[in-house]
C-alpha cells in the first residue's frame, strides 16, 4: 500500500510517496525551500537510506523557488550519483534549457564580449529571488549560485533519461517504477515549454543580449536563474487581490485561467500502482489537465483518484469548475502556509466539497490557515461529508481514510 507525506514547506511543495514494502518504490516530488530540506526532508531521506531504500524518481515540477530550492540543497549535499552521501537516486526529472528543443535554427557563433559578460553576470548573481517574503534560512538555497542543472551534471545523475537533453512533457511514454507502479505525464504540453524558453530569450533581449542564444552549461544556469523569478506572478497577484478574490464569489464567478508560463511548464504526474491511482498537479494549468483527462479517461466521469494534490497551492486560477467535474477523490492535498498570494482560495475549497459524493472527502492542509479554518466550519450545499485535517505532515496511507 502506498504511503504519502506532505512536508511543511512554507508556501511551497514537497511530497514523498513510497510503497510501504521496504523493497517498493519511492518518489520525491519537489523539495520546497532550502529550509524544507534541512528541517524536514533530510532526516526522512537519511532514515530511508539506512533501511536500504533508494529514490526511484525525483521530480522538480518546474523552476520556481518554492519547489526547486530544497532540491538544489539536496543534490548539493548528496554529491555524486555513484557514491551518494544521503540516498541513492535512480532518475531525476527536471526541464531546464537543454531539455527544451529550440524552434529556430541554431547558428554557431561566438558571443560578443558584451553578451558573454551579461550571461556571466546573471550566473554570478544566481537566484535573485528575495522580495522580502523569504526567511534567511529559505534564502540559503535561493542564493547559493548553483543551478539544479549544474548539480545534476556534476553528480552524473540520470536526468530525463539521459543528461537532460529530452523534455518531460505530455507526449512522454509512461515510466515504470518498482512494485509494478507506473508514472504518466498529463502536463506540461510541449508548447508550454517552448513558450517558457521564448519568454526567457525575450527577457535576455531586454537585458541587452544581441547575439544568438547558444547551448551550454552556462546557458542552463542562466535559464534557471532568470526563470525562477516568475514575472507572470505579478499579474496573478493583481488579479487575486481584486474583486474576483472575494470569499463570497463562487468558483465559476471567480475563475480566471492562470497565465504564468512557469506554472504552465509544471510537470504533473499520475502515479498508478496495483491498488491506487494518485494525481499530483504541481502548479499546472487546469485547461491542460482537462485535455489530458479527456484523452485518457474512461467513459464515466468524474475519474476518482485515491489522492489528488491540488494545483498551485489551492489557487482558484489553476482549478476550474470543468476540471472538478472530471476528477474527484477521498483525499485532497493543499500545500501552503498562505504566506504568498493568500492561497488557498475559499471559492475553490467550497467547490470541492459542494459536489454530491458517495464517500467522505478528506482535505489535508500542510498548515492551519484562515481558509482551512473557514472551510472546516462550512456546510456542503450538497450535504456531502468532508473532514478537514490541518498541519497534516504525517504519513497518510492511501486507500485508508
Amino acid at each position: 500500500m502506498p504511503q504519502l507525506k506532505m512536508f511543511a514547506a512554507s508556501y511551497g511543495d514537497a511530497f514523498l510517496l513510497r510503497d510501504e514494502d521496504p523493497d517498493g518504490f519511492a518518489v520525491l516530488i519537489d523539495g520546497g525551500f532550502a529550509s524544507t530540506f534541512q528541517n524536514e526532508l533530510r532526516t526522512e531521506l537519511i532514515a530511508m537510506a539506512r533501511k536500504g531504500r533508494s529514490l526511484d524518481l525525483v521530480i522538480a515540477t518546474h523552476i520556481d523557488a518554492d519547489h526547486i530550492s530544497g532540491l538544489i540543497k539536496f543534490f548539493e549535499q548528496n554529491g555524486p550519483s555513484g557514491t551518494p552521501k544521503i540516498i541513492k537516486v535512480e532518475q531525476v526529472w527536471h526541464n531546464s534549457l537543454r531539455s527544451i528543443p529550440s524552434p529556430s535554427i541554431r547558428t554557431k557563433r561566438n558571443l560578443s564580449t558584451d553578451d558573454d559578460q551579461l550571461i556571466d553576470d546573471i550566473c554570478k548573481r544566481g537566484f535573485a529571488l528575495s522580495n522580502g517574503s523569504l526567511r534567511p534560512d529559505e534564502e540559503i538555497g535561493a542564493r547559493q549560485g548553483s543551478s539544479l542543472a549544474a548539480l545534476l551534471l556534476k553528480g552524473g545523475y540520470s536526468w530525463n533519461g539521459s543528461a537532460g537533453h529530452h523534455a518531460i512533457n505530455s507526449n512522454a511514454s509512461d515510466f515504470a517504477l518498482r512494485s509494478n507502479a507506473r508514472v504518466s505525464v498529463p502536463a506540461p504540453k510541449p508548447e508550454r515549454l517552448s513558450a517558457l524558453r521564448e519568454q526567457w530569450i525575450t527577457e535576455l533581449r531586454g537585458l541587452g543580449l544581441i547575439g544568438n542564444v547558444l547551448e551550454g552549461e552556462k546557458y542552463d544556469d542562466a535559464f534557471e536563474f532568470l526563470s525562477a523569478a516568475d514575472k507572470a506572478s505579478m499579474r496573478t497577484t493583481l488579479t487575486e487581490t481584486g474583486h474576483s478574490r472575494s470569499a463570497d464569489n463562487s468558483l465559476k464567478e471567480a475563475y480566471v485561467p492562470d497565465d504564468s508560463l512557469n506554472n504552465g511548464s509544471s510537470i504533473a504526474v499520475g502515479i498508478e500502482t496495483s491498488t491506487s491511482n494518485i494525481l499530483f498537479l504541481g502548479d499546472s494549468w487546469a485547461e491542460d489537465i482537462e485535455e489530458a483527462i479527456e484523452k485518457r479517461a474512461p467513459t464515466a466521469l468524474p475519474q476518482v483518484f485515491d489522492a489528488i494534490k491540488i494545483s498551485h497551492h489551492g489557487s482558484m486560477r489553476n482549478t476550474s469548475c470543468k476540471l472538478l467535474g472530471m476528477i474527484d477523490s477521498p483525499i485532497y492535498l493543499i500545500s501552503t502556509n498562505g504566506a504568498k498570494h493568500n492561497h488557498p482560495d475559499l471559492p475553490l475549497l467550497r467547490e470541492i466539497v459542494d459536489r454530491p459524493c458517495s464517500f467522505v472527502r478528506h482535505l489535508h492542509f500542510s498548515y492551519s490557515t484562515p481558509e482551512s479554518r473557514q472551510i472546516a466550519n462550512y456546510r456542503s450545499r450538497a450535504g456531502a461529508a468532508f473532514v478537514v485535517h490541518e498541519n497534516s505532515n504525517g504519513w497518510i496511507d492511501i486507500g485508508i481514510t
